[in-house]
Protein backbone atom coordinates (compact mmCIF):
# COMPACT_ATOMS: atom_id res chain seq x y z
CA UNK A 1 0.00 0.00 0.00
CA UNK A 2 1.90 3.18 -0.89
CA UNK A 3 1.62 6.10 1.63
CA UNK A 4 -0.63 8.41 -0.56
CA UNK A 5 -3.47 5.16 -0.29
CA UNK A 6 -2.85 5.67 3.13
CA UNK A 7 -3.05 9.55 3.76
CA UNK A 8 -6.22 8.60 1.49
CA UNK A 9 -7.38 5.67 3.52
CA UNK A 10 -6.89 7.40 7.27
CA UNK A 11 -8.50 10.83 5.81
CA UNK A 12 -11.45 8.72 5.22
CA UNK A 13 -11.10 7.26 8.32
CA UNK A 14 -11.26 10.74 10.46
CA UNK A 15 -14.52 11.88 8.51
CA UNK A 16 -16.37 8.98 9.56
CA UNK A 17 -14.79 6.97 12.37
CA UNK A 18 -17.95 4.26 12.06
CA UNK A 19 -16.55 3.42 8.26
CA UNK A 20 -16.12 -0.54 7.95
CA UNK A 21 -12.97 -2.30 6.14
CA UNK A 22 -15.46 -3.56 3.40
CA UNK A 23 -16.81 0.04 3.10
CA UNK A 24 -12.80 1.68 2.90
CA UNK A 25 -12.14 -1.42 -0.01
CA UNK A 26 -14.54 0.04 -2.09
CA UNK A 27 -13.66 3.62 -2.03
CA UNK A 28 -10.46 2.35 -2.67
CA UNK A 29 -11.16 0.81 -5.43
CA UNK A 30 -13.48 3.76 -6.96
CA UNK A 31 -9.52 5.42 -6.96
CA UNK A 32 -8.29 1.69 -9.03
CA UNK A 33 -6.26 0.98 -5.36
CA UNK A 34 -6.71 -2.24 -4.56
CA UNK A 35 -6.64 -3.56 -1.26
CA UNK A 36 -7.52 -6.34 0.84
CA UNK A 37 -9.41 -5.83 4.09
CA UNK A 38 -6.96 -7.26 6.38
CA UNK A 39 -4.47 -4.98 5.15
CA UNK A 40 -6.77 -1.97 5.62
CA UNK A 41 -7.32 -3.28 9.12
CA UNK A 42 -3.50 -3.65 10.18
CA UNK A 43 -2.19 -0.49 8.11
CA UNK A 44 -5.09 1.65 10.56
CA UNK A 45 -3.78 -0.60 13.62
CA UNK A 46 -0.35 0.97 12.48
CA UNK A 47 -1.55 4.23 12.83
CA UNK A 48 -3.48 4.11 15.96
CA UNK A 49 -6.83 3.60 14.61
CA UNK A 50 -8.08 0.61 16.55
CA UNK A 51 -11.65 -1.15 15.90
CA UNK A 52 -13.89 -0.87 18.63
CA UNK A 53 -17.40 -1.14 19.07
CA UNK A 54 -19.54 1.08 21.33
CA UNK A 55 -20.38 0.04 24.54
CA UNK A 56 -24.71 -1.07 24.96
CA UNK A 57 -26.43 0.98 27.01
CA UNK A 58 -28.69 -0.66 29.42
CA UNK A 59 -32.41 -0.41 29.05
CA UNK A 60 -34.35 1.20 32.04
CA UNK A 61 -35.63 -1.56 34.64
CA UNK A 62 -39.47 -1.33 35.98
CA UNK A 63 -37.75 -0.49 39.34
CA UNK A 64 -35.19 1.85 37.97
CA UNK A 65 -38.37 4.01 36.41
CA UNK A 66 -40.40 3.62 39.09
CA UNK A 67 -37.16 5.16 41.30
CA UNK A 68 -37.13 7.80 38.91
CA UNK A 69 -40.63 8.75 38.79
CA UNK A 70 -40.51 8.36 42.67
CA UNK A 71 -37.60 11.29 42.65
CA UNK A 72 -39.22 13.51 40.26
CA UNK A 73 -42.61 13.31 42.56
CA UNK A 74 -40.87 14.18 45.40
CA UNK A 75 -38.85 16.97 44.04
CA UNK A 76 -41.21 18.71 42.51
CA UNK A 77 -42.10 21.57 44.63
CA UNK A 78 -38.58 22.35 46.00
CA UNK A 79 -37.58 25.82 44.91
CA UNK A 80 -34.83 26.73 42.32
CA UNK A 81 -31.89 27.94 44.38
CA UNK A 82 -32.11 24.10 46.24
CA UNK A 83 -30.61 23.19 43.22
CA UNK A 84 -27.77 25.59 42.60
CA UNK A 85 -26.01 23.52 45.38
CA UNK A 86 -26.37 20.52 43.74
CA UNK A 87 -23.06 19.30 41.51
CA UNK A 88 -24.59 17.55 38.29
CA UNK A 89 -22.52 14.76 36.57
CA UNK A 90 -24.65 13.48 33.41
Amino acid sequence: MTARAQRRMLNEVKKNPRVSARDLKKSLAHANISVDESTIRKTLNKNGVHGRTPRRKPLLSRKNIAARLKFAKEHLDVPQHYWQNILWTD
